[in-house]
């Protein structure tokens, strides 16, 4: 279809105005010119007497069809089929939305409702409807060879997904869901031609295959890239003959482009034919009629909705004041169970933590002992080796002595002499070896030498400067007993002088003019006393001097 749409209308090869004078299609039932070949270069049957004459679309016989010898619905359909991508599926929307409108007849025909079922299942990742329709009998041959360039990106969704699906752990027990998938089921889901072909699929995008098994599990789906230039590595599946070429049911490449195996509603029938305009006008009133439907439907839905919504919130708020009344008598048993609840989970906490211990306890003597074993297992093992190494050479080494005596024989002499100049070389390394260790010792001796007079200084030194501390100790002793001393005596001769003062005053005569007399004699003791301070004093000088 161009930009006017001119596609979508017919023209009258006659020049009238009915639809009896179409001539759209080949009326010839051979090829003129030379005979067509094959592409091995075999003869195509190119007779009006073939066998499949009568279910051509493109001929004599397709002439008298309702569709004047074309296939528009097929190729209406193969036209969706090739712009799958374009624009992201946008440009398929938007043709069948203008087929559907202007031509439904066309848009409600088989093939063309195949190519949107194809195209829905390709845009939903739908991988196992997908390859469900291209297994099908009913899909024609032209519109499985288009899906072909389809198949490599559907397989590899495939296993995206599946490979995130299967294979998933259990929450709490940790087991695997479906890990192991058979690798038959697989061929069969993705339309692979034999196990082998699906098994290297899978170890092209990192998933594990053992036994005819698939192991999701150990298996990460990633897409393979080239180590130097970094894109991604394809993987172009296998031509599928016993999918697609199995549908050609031996009609030659002739016969498909002329439509033998295109199967049902591959064109207009007589009614749609006949009556075009009629059936647009009752698809498009059907169309309206369904629309209306559906709108005062979801009206209706939505009514029904608003009121269970409103009823809804008036029982809740119902339900709320209900709860509030019951609120603090909730909270007091709630307070009291939640104590309880406490209390038992604290004890199953201890209780769980004990068992959790004893089992690492046990858990770890296991462990130890299996490393023990194993520890025994390898030292066999190496021991068991060793032997086997050792029974190996010792086979070798008779095999070779018989090979090597003649040459020990002729080498005799050789080895003495090498012997000797050894003998001699290890001789005059054991005597360097004994000169070294001699002045090592010396040098030892003498290092232990000097750290003993060292320590004889150092000792010596200490002794020294305690006598010097002793002695300065004593002086300090000394000085200090002499400063006690003349402040005793200092004290004393206050004392003495105050006592003096008191007898003159106790002698004064207050009716007397005249000064007493002094006191000159002492009191008893005192010149003894002076005598003894003094050689006290005399003593003590000369203690520290």
């Amino acid at each position: 279809d161009d930009a006017l749409g001119r596609g979508l209308k017919e023209v009258n090869n006659t020049g009238g105005g009915g639809t009896n004078g179409y001539a759209q299609g080949c009326g010839s039932d051979i090829v003129m010119g030379k005979s067509p070949v094959d592409f091995d270069n075999t003869d195509l049957s190119n007779t009006a007497q073939s066998a499949d004459v009568s279910t051509r679309i493109i001929g004599a016989n397709g002439l008298k069809s309702a569709s004047h010898g074309t296939a528009e619905p097929e190729m209406r359909g193969l036209y969706i089929l090739l712009t799958l991508n374009n624009e992201g599926g946008m440009e398929v929307l938007k043709y069948s939305g203008r087929l559907c409108v202007q031509r439904p007849a066309i848009f409600y025909s088989r093939p063309v409702q195949l190519a949107l079922s194809i195209f829905q299942a390709k845009k939903d990742h739908n991988y196992a409807r997908f390859f469900s329709l291209l297994r099908s009998p009913s899909t024609p041959y032209l519109y499985s060879c288009i899906m072909f360039k389809y198949v490599e990106n559907m397989r590899k969704d495939a296993l995206t997904i599946m490979s995130k699906t299967y294979g998933a752990k259990h929450k709490t027990t940790g087991a695997a869901f479906y890990d192991e998938y058979p690798l038959e089921n697989l061929v069969n889901l993705l339309c692979y031609e034999d196990a082998e072909e699906a098994s290297a699929a899978c170890r092209h995008y990192g998933i594990t295959v053992k036994e005819q098994e698939v192991l999701w599990r150990h298996s990460k789906f990633r897409e393979p890239r080239d180590p130097e230039k970094g894109h991604i590595i394809t993987l172009k599946p296998r031509k599928m003959m016993r999918t697609i070429e199995a549908k050609l049911k031996g009609a030659t490449r002739l016969s498909v482009c002329r439509g033998g195996v295109s199967g049902e509603g591959a064109t207009l029938s007589e009614t749609s034919s006949g009556g075009d305009t009629a059936a647009a006008e009752f698809d498009r009133k059907k169309a309206q009629e369904a629309a209306e439907k559906a709108r005062k439907e979801a009206m209706k839905q939505r009514s029904e909705a608003e009121a269970k919504a409103r009823v809804l919130s008036a029982k809740m708020e119902k339900e709320r004041v209900k709860q509030a009344t019951l609120a603090a008598e909730k909270k007091a048993r709630a307070e009291a169970a939640k104590r309880v609840e406490m209390e038992r989970l604290e004890k199953e906490r201890v209780q769980r933590e004990r068992i959790l211990a004893e089992q690492r306890q046990k858990k770890e003597e296991a462990q130890r002992l299996v490393e023990a074993k194993a520890a025994a297992e390898r030292a066999e093992r190496a021991r068991l080796e060793n032997e086997a190494r050792e029974r190996e050479a010792a086979r070798k080494r008779a095999e070779e002595e018989a090979k090597e005596r003649e040459r020990q024989r002729i080498l005799a002499r050789q080895r003495e002499e090498e012997a000797r100049r050894s003998a001699e070389i290890k001789a005059a390394n054991e005597r360097a070896e004994q000169e070294r260790r001699e002045r090592e010792e010396r040098h030892r001796l003498a290092e232990c030498r000097r750290k003993a007079e060292e320590e004889r200084v150092r000792k010596v030194r200490e002794e020294e400067a305690m006598r010097i501390e002793m002695e300065w100790q004593e002086k300090i002793d000394k000085a200090r007993k002499v400063l006690a001393w003349r402040l005793w005596r200092k004290q004393m001769h206050k004392h003495e002088s105050l006592d003096r003062s008191r007898r003159s005053l106790d002698n004064l005569d207050p009716t007397s003019t005249h000064y007493p007399a002094p006191i000159t004699e002492k009191a008893p003791g005192t010149a003894n006393h002076s005598f003894r301070s003094g050689l006290v004093i005399t003593r003590n000088d000369a203690d520290v001097n």
